[in-house]
């Protein structure tokens, strides 16, 4: 009905003349790339356009060099709204913005203009798109670390008082930004770690057919070949390498050969980025953002961000990355001919076994700092959250009733044992000189590296805790010398869990320090003995080597453990963990005193099944101690 009316004819010819149609847009002769000198996302496609064939991509393609101002003006907001380099414009007006939107665009569209810089199999475009993914998710995209615009790459240069606020970032923001990068620098290397061994096997076994692109066999770049992955981190490394050590402290990250104040962390990424700077294009893009930043330096954009650390009284954050201290061990000295290692206790010395040890240098590296975490399985130690609820550490009956079983729980947790006896504790307090405790007592920090068990010494031992009497919860009663040779038949380990019992504040003095067993040859380990009245007991101690790799987890708190494995009857993985407490040249002066407990358990993995009725017994808290 509304189709069928009309106006009166004088209406008719009151109105104005419709508007002319606007001039239809000249089609661009060609796209118009916007580029900015320092933009690392820009960056990434300049190198596209330099890589891909001789003499550039300039007769396809036109470039624009943008600077900030430009970005707020509305002719760019048309082209992207989001206001940001890169940005694309197609011949017929269409914007492409995200430089990796641009870059699979660019490649698809003049793939053949030069070299492939994609992989030609699916596997290798995954593992490039997986690279890019996560440079552009955890690097240079905002995330949710903080509100607001700030990406993770933006805790090297973004402040309030160069920005304001809506671009700044507190310093614990920061802190977490400056982790997250670190972490993921850790993921690449591990990445390209793990590429040089499935390049060695390729080659080694000669299934080259098999590989995931024909083209990376035993390339320089991330992925063998050059791949967009190359262009997409190599850009942001460049700031990193400008940024992180000059205001953060930080090593020379890509520089193989650097070695104040710590050779870099990342030996592949360095190789990786000293051959990409060997391409003269890559070269030229390098020296355009290093100039800019170097301008900015001067200028004072960084002030900020470093009176800002300088003013931080916080010590929990942590903005310093890939620097090690060094510091002092004792090592112990392997025995004078005719004479073994080792002491007498509780009864009179002999004069057969000699206890001497030395200091030695060695470096220390902060295990907060690896990624993925640190393991038992990994390493032969790890570092869990693990709250208590035993509230009196020198009531014996208080630790046995409450923290043993708390302790249980948590050894299975973190070596995925099936049944866990605890069979001793003990507290140790820095002011004291005894390192054994008596009953009801405390004992000092042991500063000597050892490890509390040898191959033979581990076995005995279980056997010998066996003829004292094994209390099993499970079966309600003591286990016969035959049940404990049929856990004995299994795999079984030995298992410390350490821990600060003080509750105002964390380790400061006389730390924890933990090894690699990977770093230690066998040929370095010799036997300590520790003569009782009733038994003699094993442990291993220690030449001292700079191939040692050591690891502690500073200001470790109260809800913090440290569990290590000191025996493992399975011989494909960690065995022995060497440890010893030692003096943290970090610490302050007047750090309190070291209070900890450090219990001691067996873990079973492969028990027998149980044939008889199972009556969970109780803590005095009424918790069942089922499954133990």
């Amino acid at each position: 009905a509304l189709g069928r009316l009309s106006l009166p004819m004088s209406t008719r010819s009151r109105l104005p003349p419709p508007p002319p149609a606007p001039p239809r847009k000249k089609p661009l002769e060609k796209p118009i790339f916007f580029d900015m000198c320092h933009s690392n996302n820009a960056a990434r496609v300049r190198l596209w356009m330099a890589l891909k064939r001789p003499g550039g991509m300039g007769h396809a393609i036109e470039s624009r060099m943008l600077t900030y101002p430009d970005l707020k003006k509305a002719d760019f907001a048309a082209v992207n709204p989001l206001k940001k380099v890169p940005a694309l414009i197609l011949p017929d007006g269409a914007p492409v913005f995200e430089s990796n939107v641009i870059l699979s665009f660019l490649e698809d569209k003049y793939g053949d203009a030069g070299p492939r810089l994609t992989p030609r199999t699916p596997e290798g475009r995954a593992a490039m798109e997986l690279l890019c993914r996560v440079h552009d998710l955890y690097i240079a995209s905002p995330n949710t670390t903080a509100p607001g615009f700030s990406h993770s790459q933006g805790a090297m240069y973004l402040s309030y008082g160069w920005h304001g606020p809506e671009r700044g970032m507190d310093l614990p923001t920061r802190a977490a930004k400056i982790a997250e990068i670190w972490r993921q620098l850790c993921w690449l290397e591990a990445e390209l770690e793990a590429s040089d061994r499935r390049r060695a096997m390729v080659s080694r076994l000669h299934l080259d057919k098999f590989t995931r692109d024909p083209d990376a066999a035993g390339g320089p770049h991330l992925l063998g070949q050059l791949t967009l992955a190359d262009l997409t981190w190599f850009p942001t490394c460049v700031f990193m390498e400008f940024m992180l050590p000059r205001f953060f402290g930080w090593p020379q990250l890509f520089d193989p050969a650097a070695a104040d104040p710590a050779p870099t962390p990342f030996p592949r990424l360095a190789a990786w980025y000293s051959a990409m700077r060997a391409e003269p294009a890559v070269e030229a893009v390098r020296a355009e953002i290093w100039a800019y930043w170097e301008e900015m330096e001067a200028a004072g954009q960084f002030k900020p961000i470093v009176d800002e650390i300088a003013a931080s009284a916080d010590p929990t954050l942590k903005l310093t990355y890939g620097v090690p201290q060094a510091v002092q061990l004792n090592y112990q000295q392997p025995p004078p001919a005719g004479k073994g290692t080792g002491r007498y206790i509780n009864q009179p010395d002999l004069g057969d076994v000699v206890d001497e040890h030395v200091a030695a240098e060695v470096t220390m590296r902060d295990a907060r700092e690896l990624h993925p975490p640190a393991s038992l399985d990994a390493l032969g130690f790890a570092l869990q959250s693990w709250p208590t609820k035993c509230d009196d550490f020198e009531d014996d009956d208080a630790v046995v009733a409450t923290y043993y079983g708390e302790m249980m729980d948590l050894v299975k947790a973190a070596s995925g044992a099936e049944r866990v006896f605890i069979f001793d504790h003990t507290v140790r307090e820095s002011g004291n000189t005894n390192l054994n405790a008596a009953a009801g007592g405390s004992a000092a920090p042991v500063p000597r590296v050892h490890c509390d068990y040898t191959a033979s010494g581990a076995p005995r031992r279980l056997q010998q805790l066996g003829a004292e009497g094994i209390y099993s919860r499970l079966r309600g009663r003591v286990l016969t010398p035959e049940d404990v040779e049929e856990l004995a038949a299994g795999r079984f380990a030995f298992i410390n869990v350490w821990r600060s019992i003080d509750d105002s504040h964390p380790v400061m003095q006389q730390p924890l320090a933990v090894c690699d067993e990977k770093s230690v040859a066998e040929e370095d380990r010799f036997t300590y003995e520790l003569r009782f009245p009733d038994r003699t007991g094993e442990n291993y101690s220690l030449r001292h080597s700079r191939a040692h790799r050591w690891y502690y987890f500073p200001r470790q708190t109260k809800d913090e453990c440290l569990v290590f494995k000191v025996y493992d009857k399975r011989e494909d993985g960690p065995r022995f963990v060497f440890h010893t407490a030692f003096s943290d040249p970090s610490s302050p002066a007047d750090a309190p005193p070291r209070r900890s407990i450090e219990v001691r358990a067996i873990a079973f993995f492969d028990p027998p099944e149980l044939e008889e009725p199972v009556d969970a017994m109780r803590t005095a808290q009424g918790e069942p101690f089922a499954g133990r």
